[in-house]
């Protein structure tokens, strides 16, 4: 069976087994936060701030939006987060916020937790394709959704301005297999037999990545993987003057191409086996092993993506304003720090940017208050709900507004905002509780009362865009036989 159809596999066991698992269990043994003060209530009612709008619309004004303009003053990267990567107004809300934050407040950078070399050819093309195979070719399947759509359009618009929004990612996975394409088309007008030889080893790339389960056949073939994309670097290197000559306004493709094929390199070394590790004891049924090499993986991945954005922000765009898209566990500040009886506390991007970066970011945890989001396979996982009492959607809930922006990083720990100092149970995904310190992993929480299934737009039909986001080595899903194992 290959990796693609096994993690499917298993997120759709997930799915049946949701209910068993939620009865089941009850949250962490404390229960001293359990109850809530009028005093925040209150806090929340005046100091909240309303969404009154969550998806983008022609000649928006975007007056709900205008405190952010103080909330963000000094921050150069906002890092947008999400507790689910298949609830539609987290898709929309996303989309208007970058929206404001191109037009109003100087972000030209959007950075998707997406494979950096695919969203890079991606942005190259924008201007003359549809927003719909722009979308397709740069970011993971969980996002190709109507409700994301809107923002490839804006970018697209935009591309003709003189002020455009720059679509770039920060993953090492792959994305699809859009790079390999983007690779041979440009290399063979230089060098016909090198844009065949990057086809194939993208290829190669991808057939191991999504389907592998024999860690003894890649050791044999992982010198010569890593030999062939040296080829390619050293072919880059030596022939950048007509290179550049094929894409002669994009100054910047030739130095994201060195480091993407410097990042696979870096992947088939040291990351790729971990992935086929845990395929292959996951397949045997051995989940302790498979545990072990989940979370090898997972770290290393998030080391990976915080090397990647750092590079972005401080060499690649170090005069630009960056927008960084992700699950809540990439951004958070401190993860490490979090509790969660399904999941390792592993230490992941946020925290690992260096601290200059750090200060000069903003970052926004989305959470929902109730309906159904997807899980990576696109079934649908309702919501617990209602929450108990002291759970941080049982405070927010209580704003008087349905959707709100609370800002953490401006506010003092006192009586009415000690909520956000304290341990609180709050929901990934909408289904399973983990413990965290609001204010220690957030610097605002983006609240939105109720979700919906994305409108998905279909699969594209290669098998490496069928795998689409699947192997997210710390996102998995809590009823899977490894997260039982914490």
């Amino acid at each position: 069976m290959s990796k693609k159809m096994k993690w499917c596999t298993l997120a759709i066991a997930a799915c049946f087994s949701v209910t068993t698992l939620l009865s089941s269990h009850t949250g962490f043994a404390d229960s001293g936060s359990a109850t809530e003060q009028p005093e925040w209530t209150k806090w929340l009612q005046s100091h909240a701030n309303p969404v009154e709008k969550l998806a983008p619309e022609d000649g928006d004004t975007y007056e709900d939006l205008q405190f952010l303009k103080k909330t963000l003053k000094g921050k150069r990267v906002v890092l947008l987060g999400e507790s689910s990567h298949g609830a539609a107004e987290f898709n929309s809300a996303k989309a208007r916020l970058i929206q404001y934050l191109h037009e109003e407040l100087d972000y030209d950078v959007l950075a998707f937790e997406s494979g950096l070399a695919e969203t890079t050819a991606a942005n190259l093309h924008a201007a003359d394709q549809t927003p719909l195979k722009t979308m397709q070719d740069s970011i993971y399947g969980v996002w190709h959704a109507k409700e994301t759509l809107p923002l490839f359009e804006y970018l697209k618009k935009e591309q003709k301005s003189n002020d455009p929004l720059i679509l770039t990612g920060f993953d090492i996975q792959p994305s699809n297999g859009s790079f390999r394409n983007f690779l041979k088309d440009w290399f063979q007008k230089v060098n016909p037999l090198m844009g065949e030889k990057a086809y194939q080893l993208e290829s190669k790339f991808l057939q191991i990545y999504t389907s592998e389960t024999d860690a003894d056949r890649f050791r044999l073939e992982k010198g010569s993987l890593i030999g062939g994309y040296k080829d390619l670097l050293k072919f880059v290197r030596e022939n950048k003057k007509e290179l550049s000559a094929v894409y002669p306004r994009d100054r910047k493709l030739l130095a994201v191409t060195e480091y993407a094929l410097q990042d696979r390199i870096h992947m088939i070394d040291r990351i790729l086996e971990k992935y086929i590790l845990f395929s292959k004891y996951t397949q045997e049924q051995n989940y302790q092993e498979a545990q072990k090499y989940l979370d090898e993986g997972s770290v290393l991945r998030d080391q990976a993506m915080a090397k990647n954005l750092t590079w972005l922000a401080e060499k690649l765009y170090p005069n630009k304003k960056i927008i960084v898209w992700a699950h809540n566990i990439h951004i958070r500040k401190a993860n490490t720090r979090t509790e969660n009886p399904y999941r390792t506390s592993l230490v992941t991007m946020g925290q690992l940017l260096p601290q200059q970066l750090q200060k000069d970011s903003y970052v926004v945890g989305l959470y929902m208050n109730r309906g159904v989001s997807a899980l990576n396979n696109r079934q649908p996982a309702p919501v617990r709900y209602p929450h108990p009492e002291g759970n941080l959607e049982s405070i927010l809930s209580k704003s008087g507004n349905p959707n709100i922006f609370v800002d953490l990083l401006h506010t003092k720990n006192k009586k009415a905002t000690s909520w956000m100092f304290t341990g609180r149970q709050v929901l990934d995904w909408g289904l399973w509780d983990e413990r965290i310190v609001p204010r220690e992993q957030y610097d605002g929480i983006l609240f939105i009362d109720e979700v919906h299934l994305p409108q998905y737009v279909e699969y594209p039909t290669s098998a490496a865009q069928m795998r689409d986001h699947v192997v997210l080595p710390n996102e998995l899903l809590p009823s899977s036989p490894l997260m039982k194992l914490k």
